[in-house]
């Protein structure tokens, strides 16, 4: 029996040959093709997740031993999709069909997380449809289903957390074994430093693929290409052709672009290649701070998210001009997510409140956030960074520290002040990639660790830290006044 797939506008429809009687007797039910329609339609939808592997099943209600089963291609990459298999009745089975769907977690060897059984019966004439669907939560998108809702994920808001995955030097249990970095997971793993730029005061750092990194300076208009080598060390490769006060950068994974904002509002972007030019976006922020600066791939397209301290938020389609697509009453110090639809702005709101905004579904106004009520003194949020579409963290003036779970902010212990009469040190930047797992920078060019219980030393300063960002839960980077960049990992 030959068979063709043909996937069209979200659509799976499974064509072959119609065999003869004999092979009928034999052989699986046809599916269906323009020549021979379908006798029975089944609709699959999913919902909460990804399946790594779905199987229908098909049974002869008036004969149990008549069974069939066919593999229906899993949807596209989002946690919600739909699918259509037909098939023809096979010669010999009655008019009534159990039809059953399976899906499983991961791989075809996965965890069986959803089923749902329809039954139809089959037309001598015409077409007959029946709808099918199943259901599971995989809220961080990892291809693995919560534990609470029949899958083996044991920490679904973190996708460097599930079963199977390689155990890293995270501070997390990446493998669900319940071992944290086991030795000798972190053999190797330290702080390296690249060599200083002389006169060069480093604002921002881009990580874009593993080992590799964009540094940019807001006092000489300096971006530097980090690489890291074979041998440990770093290959540096300055450009001084685009000039401006650079405060932000985010880098595209897929060939490292840099796309960087101002102090002054402007914003520019240019390639790793020497030669090519750095290209000034054709935009008037009006004089306001780009403060940070996001940005996706998706659908051969680069859509970037930026956030300034005037309160506008703008989005640039690459290479389209950037244009702002909402404004708030608010001084915007920081913007993350994992794609458009969990984006979350903070900052503060005369310099008095700390507020957060999330994107809107519709594309229209931004919504505010609801917030605990901050002490005195905590007046602003510096950083959010968005772990999946149910966690994320925000950090701020005065030790601040919110986790966001589902909707709900919550302030978990603030930095500790460790001098009487003092008062907590600001945290300018936050990186998570679980609970276990909050990375901060301190105002006091400290950056610490929040286990989810307790504050922990992780590296001290003495060069000006001015920025902390990581792509992966195990490499992370930094970079300071005096030129210098930091880099953690194995």
């Amino acid at each position: 029996m030959k068979r063709a797939v043909a996937v069209g506008l979200g659509w799976l429809c499974i064509t072959c040959t119609v065999p003869d009687i004999d092979e009928l007797e034999a052989e699986r039910p046809s599916s269906c093709d323009a020549d021979h329609p379908c006798q029975v339609r089944v609709l699959l939808s999913y919902d909460g997740f990804r399946p790594g592997c779905v199987t229908l099943r098909l049974a002869d209600a008036e004969a149990s031993s008549r069974t069939l089963e066919l593999p229906v291609d899993p949807p596209v990459l989002e946690g919600k999709g739909t699918r259509e298999v037909g098939f023809i009745r096979k010669a010999g089975w009655s008019h009534t069909v159990v039809v059953s769907a399976s899906a499983r977690e991961h791989s075809c060897t996965g965890q069986e997380v959803a089923t749902a059984t329809g039954r139809v019966e089959v037309p001598d004439e015409g077409s007959a449809e029946v709808s099918l669907g199943l259901s599971a939560l995989d809220e961080d998108g990892d291809g693995y289903v919560s534990a609470s809702s029949e899958g083996t994920d044991c920490d679904d808001r973190s996708a460097s957390i599930a079963p199977g995955l390689e155990e890293r030097c995270d501070f997390l249990d990446n493998d669900c074994d319940t071992r944290v970095d086991p030795d000798p997971i972190c053999a190797g793993v330290e702080w390296r430093t690249t060599p200083p730029m002389s006169g060069v005061a480093l604002r921002d750092v881009a990580p874009h693929a593993r080992g590799r990194a964009w540094f940019v300076s807001d006092n000489t208009g300096v971006l530097a290409y980090v690489s890291r080598e074979a041998d440990g060390g770093f290959d540096v490769r300055r450009f001084s052709d685009c000039p401006g006060e650079w405060s932000t950068a985010w880098a595209r994974p897929s060939d490292g672009r840099v796309f960087v904002g101002s102090w002054l509002g402007r914003l520019a972007t240019r390639t790793t290649v020497v030669g090519a030019p750095c290209t000034l976006a054709s935009f008037d922020g009006g004089g306001a701070a780009i403060q940070d600066i996001v940005g996706f791939e998706g659908d051969g397209g680069t859509t970037l998210y930026a956030v300034s301290e005037s309160g506008d938020i703008l989005r640039w389609d690459y290479p389209e001009d950037p244009v702002r697509v909402a404004h708030v009453d608010a001084d915007l110090r920081s913007i993350h997510g994992l794609d458009p639809r969990t984006l979350i702005a903070v900052g503060t709101a005369g310099g008095k409140v700390p507020v957060a905004y999330h994107a809107n579904p519709d594309g229209g106004t931004w919504l505010p956030e609801p917030l605990p009520s901050s002490s005195a003194g905590q007046s602003a949020l510096q950083s959010v960074h968005v772990v999946s579409p149910g966690l994320a963290y925000a950090s701020g003036d005065q030790g601040l520290l919110l986790e966001r779970e589902g909707d709900t902010w919550t302030t978990k212990p603030a930095y500790p002040i460790y001098v009487d009469g003092g008062v907590a040190p600001d945290i300018l930047d936050v990186v998570s990639f679980g609970k276990g797992s909050v990375l901060g920078r301190l105002d006091t060019d400290d950056i610490v660790r929040f286990d989810g219980t307790r504050w922990l030393d992780f590296r001290f300063g003495t060069q000006g830290f001015s920025s902390l960002e990581a792509l992966s839960s195990d490499e992370v980077w930094s970079v300071a006044e005096d030129g210098t960049g930091f880099h953690w990992g194995p």
